[in-house]
């Protein structure tokens, strides 16, 4: 009898033994990998080959060796950047597909009421660097600053224009608005591109244009153009006798572009900031800093919470100029 009662002890005591051992391999089984362990895709709104699509792949470089999974990136242009936006806050949430886009993320918010995305459909990550737009004058023009041009305008309403790279586009929303704030009328001419409008700039045909601060500072050197004012959170280091419009008297509409990097919402807490460590480690690297300058671009890099409230700012900022002058997009 005591035999066997040892007997079932022993069987209960390996039963015992066995159960918490494969409790402990399931509880192990399910525990979450550690991030990333497959390929990483990074979705751009824009074509290949362009600034934006390059300094995806600087930034998908370095995460790539940090991260030691492949960082792709995908071209997903269309619809005003419409298309890769909507494919992002659509993809799982789980930190495997990015968004680095412009801030055509914004405008189209404001632009639009059929947009098929809201700002709460993507988790911000971290700015990459920010895209001063400048505004660029024929050399001729007898007009060096902004106090200079609006005197001008006032002196010939009407009688001066500005190109933009589109409707609805960030040149064209701060050029009405500068007209707005200033009480001038120079008339918008709306281009496919910065590039389109710079023979009608150098030619007279157009006395103004805005663009990105890369573009033009390319242009300088021909003597055919000069930069009046940026749109820039401050002045530019290559820049340092350009003012702001802000410090022109125009804060209402010193509206930089950027790109940024998002997730789509729902996103773990714990890999958004993975992510936005890295980026902001990546940002403060003295070679890609270099390559953002030479892009004509200022390197950002800030926290997802930061990041948030610039988007809740440019919300307000950029929706009250485009009320303002009815602006519409195409």
């Amino acid at each position: 009898m005591q035999g066997r009662r040892r007997g079932s002890v022993r069987a209960l005591t390996a039963l015992s033994v066995w159960v918490c051992l494969m409790l402990g391999l399931g509880a192990h089984a399910q525990a979450p990998e550690p991030f990333p362990n497959k390929p990483v895709r990074i979705l751009i709104p824009t074509a290949p080959g362009g600034n934006l699509d390059i300094l995806a792949r600087v930034v998908a470089e370095k995460l790539a060796a940090t991260w030691g999974q492949q960082v792709i990136v995908e071209s997903r242009a269309g619809a005003n950047t419409v298309l890769a936006t909507t494919a992002v806050a659509k993809a799982p949430p789980d930190g495997y597909t990015a968004l680095f886009t412009i801030s055509g993320f914004v405008q189209n918010l404001v632009l639009r009421t059929d947009t098929p995305y809201k700002a709460a459909d993507l988790a911000p990550v971290s700015l990459v660097a920010s895209f001063p737009i400048a505004l660029a004058a024929n050399a001729t023009l007898p007009a060096n600053n902004l106090a200079e041009l609006v005197a001008l305008a006032k002196r010939q309403p009407g009688g001066l224009s500005f190109g933009s790279y589109g409707v609805g586009s960030g040149a064209h929303i701060i050029g009405e608005g500068l007209n707005k704030a200033a009480g001038i009328q120079i008339n918008h001419v709306p281009y496919k591109g910065e590039a389109a409008s710079f023979p009608d700039l150098v030619s007279g045909q157009i006395q103004l244009a805005w663009g990105s601060v890369g573009f033009y500072a390319r242009q300088l050197s021909t003597g055919k153009v000069k930069l009046i004012a940026v749109a820039s959170p401050k002045r530019l280091k290559d820049f340092p006798s350009v003012p702001t419009l802000s410090e022109a008297g125009f804060a209402d509409v010193n509206l930089a572009g950027w790109g940024g990097l998002f997730l789509p919402a729902g996103t773990p807490a714990a890999v958004v900031e993975k992510w936005s460590q890295e980026v902001r480690r990546i940002t403060n690297l003295p070679d890609v800093q270099k390559k953002i300058y030479e892009m004509g671009f200022e390197p950002m890099g800030n926290t997802p919470a930061e990041f948030s409230q610039v988007i809740v700012s440019d919300l307000q900022k950029w929706g009250t100029v485009v009320r303002a002058n009815n602006i519409k997009a195409e």
